[in-house]
Parts: C-alpha cells; structure tokens; sequence
C-alpha cells in the first residue's frame, strides 16, 4: 500500500494519491510492513512517532519523499508579534499551549560528562532566518550588552506563558522569520522495538533534544529509539540542539546516576550500564544493525551521530558530516562528528567529516570497527580520528586524515594500513580503567582489562610532518610510540606477573611507512622509508560549497612502493584473541585503495595508488 501526504491537501483526506493525508503522523497510524509513506513538498511542523514498524528487511514501512521533493520535518513553530524594548532589545510572548506536554525553555542541558562552561543552558533554540542565535546567561546580562551586532536570547518560563528577550543585530525581528524549537525530536519512536523502517530524502531539523551521554538515553532529532535494522538514506539533518541522529541508548533507571551521586565515577556506573542493558536484552538479534549513508548532518551541538551499544552491527557510509559543535556555546566529553560507544562490528566508510571540533570519536568497545575510506579535515579543535580504551582489532585503513591533530591512540589492538596522517598522532595508555572486551562478532562480556597500550599494528601509511610556527612537528609520524616494545619482555619460568605488566605496553609492529617533510618514524621501524628533505604541497581550495585537496603527492608516492598486507600479517587483538575479520568472520580483504582502485604486487605506499593534483573531497 502506498499513502500520500500532504501538507497543502485539505482535512479528511483518507492517504490516496487524490485525498493525501495533511500531515505524516496521520500516515504513520494506518501503515503495515510493507506500505511506503510518501510525503510531498512542504513544512511539516510535527513529531513523528511511528508506532510501529516493519517485521524484516523485505516488508520495512518506507518514509519517502516524492520525486524531487523536499519536505521538512522541524521541531519549531514560528515566532511573531515582537515589540522593542530598551537597548535594542525585542520582547515577544508565546502562550505555552505552543509547546504542549515538554516546554524546552524550562528544560536545562544536564546528564554526565556535559559542561555548561559556567551558564545555564536549555534545549531550545531561538532561530532567525534559520540560523540559531546563543542564549544569553541571564536576562540582565542580555539587558546591559550594548553592542547593536549580538544576537542572543533569554527566555523565562511562567505559568501561563514564555517570554522571549532576544537582540538580533540591527535587524528588526519582524521582518525576519523568526522561530522557536518546541518539539524534542522530528522522526523518533516513543517506544523500542519499532523495527525495520526506511527514512530517504527527508530534512529533519530544529529539535530541542537533551544532552546525550552513553549512561543515559540518548535522544536525537531523528533515530530508531533502540531498534532493529533501520535505513537513514540521502536526509539533511541540522540544527539539532545536541545530536542529529541517535542509535542508543534505550532509558534505564540509572541513567546519569554519575551526575546524580558521583561516588561511584564514571567509569565504574558505564560499566555497569553495559551489563544491565545486556540483562535486558541487548543482543545483535534485537538491536542495531542500522544503515546510515548519503545523509548530509551539520549544525548540531554534540554529535552529528551518536550512539552507544544501539550503534552495534551498523553501516555508516558516505554521510557528510560538518559543523558540529563549532559554536562552543557548550562542551562537554561527548562531543564529536560521530559519536560511538560500543561500535561492535560497524563499519564507518567513506564519510567526508570536517569543520568538526573533533571528527571521529571510538570510545570503548570498538570491538571488529572498521574504519575505511574516509576523508577527515579543518576539524580544528581536536583529532580527526579518537579511538579511546578499546582493545581492538579495530582497521583503520585507506583514510585522509588531514586536520593538525590525526590520531588520538589510547587503545590498544588497532591496525593502521594505507592511510595519510596529515597531522599530528598521539599515543597514551590508560592503567586507571578496566575496560570491556567481548567475544568475537557478540556484544556479550568476554572479559575487562586495562589498556596497557601498544598492540597496534601501522603498515603503509604516509606521515606528513606539518609545521608549527616555522619548525617541524616532533608528534608526526609513529614516534609517540617510542616507549613502545617490539616484543614481549623474557620472563622467568613460573613467574604468574602478565607480560604487559612487566614491559608496561604491549608489543608495536609496523613496517612499509613513509615520512615526509621531518615527520618521525618508531625507533624500532627497520625498514621505514624516510625523506626528511620532501617537501609536499597540500592545500584545501574551497569553490562554490566543494572542497579540493590540491597536491603535489603523486611526485613522491610513485617512488614509494611496499609489499601488501594481508589479514593473515596482522595477527590477532591481544585481548580478545581475535583476528581482523568481517561480521561474519572471512578475513578483512586489503586490496583496494581509497577510489577502489586495485592494488598490485607492490602497492604504494598511502591511501592512493595515483594522486590527482585536485582530489575532491565533497
């Protein structure tokens, strides 16, 4: 069955293609698996719960925009009626019948790890012309800034009514569009379990959605709300007050009891976050196993895609994901592009992440992550890639990583192959948390360790040494790893001590790299191909919304050839005891290079086995 929405169809429509139903919701209380919603041109001020969804990937229920159209889902409701007030103030009222059963502007951002950096902020979002002006600390604040450019807001909640303050430059609001946010997600179920539903070519925006840390619910403008097999296709998802899409976490009744009592530490209440959503049910039969790809995300506060646990078993592919967090209006140890705790065997390819305050962030549970094929660059505040107490395999492979800082390695078991660092690396064991590992391709426990570091592996990889103030960055290239082992220590016979206690870190093999422009390799590299004297050209060249890397590389990377690496070279995690394989255990194949072009006897070393002079990035 195929339902027809529109926004512009007059009341009592009954879904046919000459009687569309007015709104999406409407849709979503009729469709069965297998029926396809499809939504035409236009502003669709609602939450989208759907009740239910399909029961396989082959009877999904299918949200869908018409052919070339492009209607919005928003969480905000127009603002009109603004009187001036002193100091180039604007003063307007709205009933709070607006906001119904959840009023964001007496809701304050609040859950574990969230920084505030010293005010109060609230999940709503004042918009003009469809850019979010900041909140203000306190009226008087607002009140006594002279400064006829600012564009701030306050607002205060009373019993009957909200009042908005906002100053908007030297612009009069009533000649602006102005809005509010009022509904916390776009397309989100209100309960778990809604399976098997395809979103394509819808814009969600302008959600008032709370922070998101992994020991707590993590809402999101548009997500599966702990669910099973979900398709996120070729959407524009922004301005979301906190994260764009969420793939977790489901409610608990501990959720952010770390902020709540912080005797017990963080660490200690994820933990036992894990095994009470392994209690109730949390398994790669039930939950994750998502697809995200073409979607574009941008404007977001936290993350453009965060999850933990519920971001399992997933497909995240060819998404571009950019300006996140950028306005720093509030922080806090969840904030990156994407976002995930617990990707057990999920592929992250071919994203374009960038303008980020970090780009990629693998915290805990990285167990069988796949990390291939993506471009990471301008993100400018913090790394392009963080992979944090995991204790792998985890493949980095094939990737540009392009920012000053590239890689942030407090993990163990994870292997670098063909990519560029364009920046700075860092390598920092963690002995004060004991993490989880699990059994292979299973989100059950196998065990919980330190991360001792080391365990890695770096093949094939290009370092470009990157200048700060005129001298030569002593961090780039594998030299963070230097008070790292080759080998396990010789122990006496008898001796029950672990190895890794005895050397501290676990063994680094690496082999094949090349290091340009001063970039620095391990100690103990043997065969490391070094050109301190190369010195290569990139440049971001930005045209008409695009960018290009513009490059000089193939001048240099056609004399730099290595021998493959194959599953079989890179061993097995320590930990774990697992090799680097696929979902469904065949060996990881590493023959292809960033465009998929094949690899020869003796591939180049890096991502590209031929370098345009202007690589486009998006």
């Amino acid at each position: 069955m195929i339902y027809s929405v529109s926004q512009h169809a007059p009341a009592g429509g009954d879904g046919s293609t000459a009687r569309p139903f007015q709104t999406i919701g409407q849709a979503a209380s009729v469709a069965r698996p297998g029926d396809t919603i499809l939504i035409h041109e236009g502003i669709y001020r609602e939450w989208v719960a759907p009740p239910r969804g399909g029961e396989s990937d082959d009877q999904r229920i299918v949200y869908q925009a018409a052919e070339g159209e492009r209607p919005v889902i928003t969480g905000a409701e127009p603002v009109s009626g603004w009187t001036r007030c002193e100091n180039g103030v604007w003063r307007a009222v709205v009933h709070n019948a607006v906001f119904g059963e959840y009023n964001p502007y007496a809701d304050e951002l609040f859950g574990d790890w969230y920084d505030g950096l010293g005010q109060t902020h609230h999940t709503g979002e004042l918009f003009a012309d469809g850019q979010p002006l900041d909140e203000a600390a306190s009226l008087p604040a607002l009140m006594d800034q002279s400064s006829g450019k600012t564009r701030k807001w306050f607002a205060q909640v009373e019993e009957e009514q909200t009042v908005f303050h906002a100053r908007f430059g030297e612009q009069d609001p009533n000649s602006l569009q102005t809005e509010i946010s009022v509904r916390p997600f776009c397309f989100f179920p209100r309960e778990e379990g809604i399976n098997y539903i395809t979103l394509s070519g819808l814009e969600c925006c302008c959600a008032a959605t709370q922070w998101a840390p992994p020991t707590a619910f993590q809402p999101g403008a548009v997500g599966p709300h702990w669910s099973r097999g979900w398709v996120i296709e070729n959407c524009r998802i922004h301005d979301s007050k906190c994260c764009g899409i969420s793939l977790g976490k489901n409610h608990d009744p501990k959720d952010n009891s770390w902020s709540k009592d912080p005797c017990k530490g963080g660490t200690q209440t994820y933990t036992e976050m894990v095994f009470s959503t392994l209690q109730r049910g949390w398994s790669r039969e039930r939950v994750g196993g998502h697809i995200l790809r073409g979607n574009e995300i941008w404007n977001c506060g936290q993350a453009g895609i965060v999850g933990c646990m519920g971001g399992a078993f997933c497909d995240i592919t060819e998404n571009h994901i950019h300006h996140i967090n950028i306005r720093g209006e509030f922080y806090g140890a969840e904030i990156a592009g994407i976002k995930l705790h617990a990707a057990v065997d999920t592929h992250l390819t071919g994203n374009v992440i960038h303008h980020c305050s970090r780009g990629v962030w693998l915290d805990w549970q990285a167990q069988g992550a796949l990390f291939r094929n993506n471009l990471c660059f301008a993100n400018d505040r913090e790394e392009d890639l963080f992979i944090e107490v995991c204790h792998g395999p985890c493949l980095v492979e094939n990737n540009l990583l392009l920012s000053p800082r590239s890689f942030l390695d407090m993990s163990q078991g994870t292997a670098c192959v063909h990519n560029l660092f364009g920046g700075k690396i860092h390598a920092v064991p963690d002995t004060n948390r004991f993490t989880l590992y699990h059994l292979p391709h299973s989100t059950q426990v196998g065990g919980v360790m330190l991360i001792y570091g080391g365990d890695d592996r770096f093949f094939n990889n290009l370092f470009l040494g990157r200048e700060d103030d005129g001298r030569l960055c002593g961090s780039c290239g594998t030299g963070a790893y230097n008070s790292y082992s080759a080998e396990f220590p010789a122990r006496k016979t008898g001796d029950d001590t672990p190895a890794a206690d005895l050397g501290r870190t676990l063994p680094v093999t690496m082999g094949g790299n090349a290091y340009l422009n001063g970039a620095k390799p391990w100690v103990h590299e043997s065969n490391a191909q070094v050109l301190p004297d190369a010195s290569p050209a990139l440049r971001l060249a930005e045209e008409n919304g695009h960018f290009w890397l513009e490059n000089n590389l193939e001048r240099y990377s056609i004399t730099l050839q290595t021998s493959p690496v194959t599953a079989g070279a890179l061993g097995r995690a320590f930990q774990p005891n697992q090799p680097f394989e696929d979902r469904d255990g065949a060996p990881v194949q590493l023959d292809r290079d960033l465009l998929g072009g094949a690899r020869g006897a003796l591939p180049r070393v890096g991502p590209l086995e031929h370098w345009p002079a202007r690589l486009k990035l998006i």
